[in-house]
């Protein structure tokens, strides 16, 4: 727990803290196990990239690497070798851990998608600009789907940094901005600044300097928090390089070059060096002192020639490495060919001695062989029939056999003018015995059954496992007489005792008997296993006869609407819950995610998610979905209608369904949720009673004449549809954004601060809230959901309380 504590901090705050840790816990790691003791070493070694003891590092990394380890942990460790050596100027070793590093990734999961994204890196060092993509965009596949925070932030990192080497600005700007929010959600300060400063870097090339300016600044206090001294030095002459760039102030430039210039120097990286005496060259010839200018300016081409070395030793270590690779490559091919041709050889030479010995054994062995292969092909062919016709677990006969010999024995009823019965059983509640007790006691009931079943119904027709806790029955009797063995059946279960577990055992029956002229017994099965089902909604433990089905409802049909709420599984309530088990037919429009759960309860549940189409007209689509809804109500079921959220919130189809309802006289009701703005006022810490609250549509907002009040709270829903009058957007769209900015100026200023509210809707999600001018909206991102929150641009006047004579304190 410590060890991690030490992890956590190491990316989390900065790199002293996890220092300090280490040095309390060292006079105790002796306790500890090899491969913790490597973990704090890969901490210690982050330590010294971040505080830019490079040589330091490098030779604790090839002593860590000759110790034994996970695969996971030497990729970590060939990780962070590969990024300082690179950051040193020692290519050779760079590139071999490389190639290693390339070499293990396979083995070790996601964390090979660091070490991909260090591949990226080091290929744009020397040019190869498709290559660092390919290996970027590897590494943001393999971690997309993870919870691992961290690792996609880095991932977005290292593709934006190849897209930028690539000169792929646009794409680079949106990457920086993805890595910017994923690093701050896992909390890395050095990646979060990382992602600040670049971003500043790539605005200034595309123009947008006063806006890069800052982010640089912003990026170079966090590198201070941190205590990265590299991040440091390199941000601040970026900073140095834009102001000059940008008439900024020429004096802060000046001072941040002289506060770099000797790190530069004294660590000989070249390219840095040159970057800043060139600035120093170009604030001397802003100052107009030309000697100096020019005296710079050879110091640029002397660090030039520095830097035309070192990227002649990186390209000749990364050649180097590749030659050698390929060229043990090929000698390890022909060592294999000459060995595999030296043991077909030997293999040849043992074959032949072989074959004479048991040529002698021959003739006796192949009598005695054959006599032992008749008696156990026999009966295996015995025990293989047996197999291929029963279920291995309940004895009874598989699905495909009980069908067969049940197809049989209703042509032999049908033959003989006979009653034939097909029966469907399930056992209820058979997941939460499984869930509950384990499976083992689950295979045990099914053992029981299986030898219930066999008792009661065996000399009356076939019995099978149809699959799971499901049963198919094929008797040789009429209705009455399948609901008297049923009778027996159920008298017969006993609790099932097992692995400290007692379960009590309840099934579900549906029975179809066969007509006169019925060909086969498709039909029956189809019948007896809705009915069945019908047993199942009809509260379990209990048998339906398919003509009851047949002969159609009461006409005393009924709707109720229930919601999910807002985040899955966390805020349906029990009572919804209920509903949607006992209703008769269940529609529902959620979620994905939602709409699996509900499924799980119900898998005859209807998705209305169909009736949706690109470039539709959603006011058609409502109509539709209503449409399908009452034609259930108006057959006489039990309906149960499942909206996302609160049904009654921004809702059209559960009012107009339960409106339709009520005008045919059908009972109808809406079940209460959890909605957007329940949870808006929860994650924001908003209390609606302070200043009151105006909640509107934001395309209604736009297209009728609502006046605002700016001492209220002022919620618009629906944003990315603002202006959509055709209903047919699900995205998105600048003109009516900038439109509903347009009309919120008569209110606010352009500089009043708003917010972008987004519900998480799964319990690993957190709720977006990001805080923004009101003028910076249309730049934005949005979701469909996503909310404008306005706070009040004052606070209310509240008139003096008056006291009429002879009041009384309440």
């Amino acid at each position: 727990e410590r060890i991690a504590e030490i992890e956590r901090a190491n990316v989390t705050l900065p790199w002293a803290e996890s220092a300090r840790l280490i040095e309390a816990i060292s006079p105790e790691l002796d306790a500890a196990t090899p491969e913790q003791r490597v973990r704090v070493e890969l901490v210690r070694l982050r330590n010294l990239a971040l505080s830019g003891e490079y040589p330091a590092g490098i030779e604790r990394t090839e002593a860590l690497l000759k110790q034994p380890m996970a695969a996971e942990l030497r990729l970590r460790a060939l990780n962070l070798g590969v990024n300082m050596a690179a950051n040193s100027g020692d290519f050779p070793h760079a590139f071999n851990w490389l190639k290693q590093g390339l070499a293990l990734a396979p083995a070790a999961g996601t964390e090979s998608a660091n070490f991909l994204g260090m591949a990226s890196y080091l290929y744009s060092s020397v040019g190869e600009n498709q290559t660092a993509l390919q290996f970027a965009h590897r590494a943001m596949l393999l971690v997309k789907n993870s919870d691992d925070l961290r690792r996609y932030c880095l991932a977005w990192s290292d593709l934006a940094l190849a897209q930028d080497n690539a000169g792929l600005l646009a794409e680079a700007e949106h990457s920086r901005r993805q890595q910017l929010q994923a690093c701050t959600e896992a909390a890395d300060p050095v990646f979060v600044a990382n992602a600040q400063v670049t971003l500043g870097d790539l605005l200034h090339k595309q123009g947008r300097s006063a806006e890069g300016l800052r982010w640089l600044r912003t990026g170079l206090a966090g590198f201070q928090r941190a205590g990265y001294v590299g991040g440091q030095n390199e941000n601040r002459l970026d900073l140095a390089e834009m102001l000059l760039a940008s008439g900024g102030d020429r004096a802060v430039a000046e001072a941040l070059l002289a506060a770099v210039l000797g790190e530069f120097e004294q660590r000989m990286d070249w390219s840095n060096l040159q970057r800043a005496r060139r600035g120093q060259s170009r604030a001397a010839e802003l100052r107009g002192d030309w000697a100096e200018s020019v005296r710079l300016l050879k110091l640029v081409d002397a660090a030039g020639q520095q830097q035309m070395q070192v990227a002649k030793a990186r390209q000749m270590a990364f050649l180097q490495v590749e030659f050698q690779s390929q060229f043990k490559d090929q000698q390890i091919t022909l060592l294999e060919k000459d060995q595999a041709i030296a043991r077909l050889q030997t293999r040849a030479a043992e074959r032949r001695q072989l074959v004479l010995v048991l040529g002698l054994l021959a003739v006796l062995v192949i009598v005695a062989l054959l006599l032992s292969f008749l008696r156990r092909t026999r009966a295996d062919r015995r025990r293989y029939r047996w197999l291929s016709e029963h279920d291995g677990l309940t004895g009874l006969y598989n699905h495909q056999h009980a069908r067969a010999l049940g197809e049989a024995a209703f042509q032999a009823a049908r033959h003989q003018q006979r009653p034939f019965v097909a029966v469907t059983a399930d056992v209820d509640y058979f997941k939460q015995i499984n869930d509950r007790c384990g499976h083992a006691v689950g295979d045990q009931v099914l053992r029981r059954l299986g030898g219930w079943l066999s008792e009661v119904f065996a000399a009356h027709g076939v019995i099978g496992r149809s699959g799971g806790e499901e049963f198919s029955l094929f008797l040789n009797c009429d209705r009455a007489g399948a609901e008297q063995l049923i009778g027996t059946l159920r008298k017969r279960l006993e609790t099932v005792r097992h692995a400290g577990h007692s379960v009590n055992v309840t099934l579900s029956f549906g029975l179809c008997q066969a007509r006169p002229d019925e060909p086969g017994i498709d039909r029956l099965l189809r019948e007896s296993d809705l009915a069945m089902y019908k047993a199942k909604q009809r509260g379990r433990d209990r048998v339906v006869d398919a003509s009851e089905l047949a002969a159609g409802h009461d006409g005393r049909g009924g709707l109720v609407v229930v919601g999910t709420g807002i985040e899955l599984g966390r805020h349906i309530s029990e009572r919804s819950l209920t509903e949607i088990r006992r209703a008769e037919r269940v529609f529902c429009l959620a979620d994905a995610f939602a709409l699996a759960m509900v499924m799980e309860m119900r898998p005859d549940t209807i998705s209305l998610s169909g009736y949706y189409a690109e470039g539709r007209d959603r006011r058609e689509t409502y109509r539709e979905m209503t449409a399908a809804i009452m034609a259930e109500v108006l057959s006489g079921v039990q309906v149960c209608a499942v909206f996302y959220g609160h049904p009654g919130v921004f809702a059209q189809v559960p009012h107009a369904v339960i409106a339709a309802a009520r005008e045919h006289g059908v009972a109808a009701r809406m079940e209460p949720a959890i909605s957007a703005e329940a949870c808006l006022y929860a994650d924001l810490g908003i209390d609606p009673g302070d200043s009151g609250v105006q909640s509107i549509e934001a395309t209604q907002f736009l297209v009728c004449d609502h006046l605002l009040d700016c001492s209220c709270l002022v919620l618009l829903w629906q944003v990315a549809l603002s202006g959509d009058l055709s209903c047919t957007r699900f995205e998105a769209d600048v003109a009516g954004i900038q439109a509903l900015v347009d009309k919120l100026r008569r209110w606010y200023p352009l500089d009043h601060q708003v917010i972008l509210y987004e519900a998480a809707v799964l319990p690993i999600q957190k709720y977006r809230a990001e805080q923004l001018p009101l003028g910076a909206l249309p730049g934005a991102q949005y979701q469909e959901f996503t909310t404008l929150v306005i706070p009040p641009l004052r606070r209310p006047r509240r008139e003096a309380p008056t006291v009429a004579a002879g009041a009384v304190d309440a």
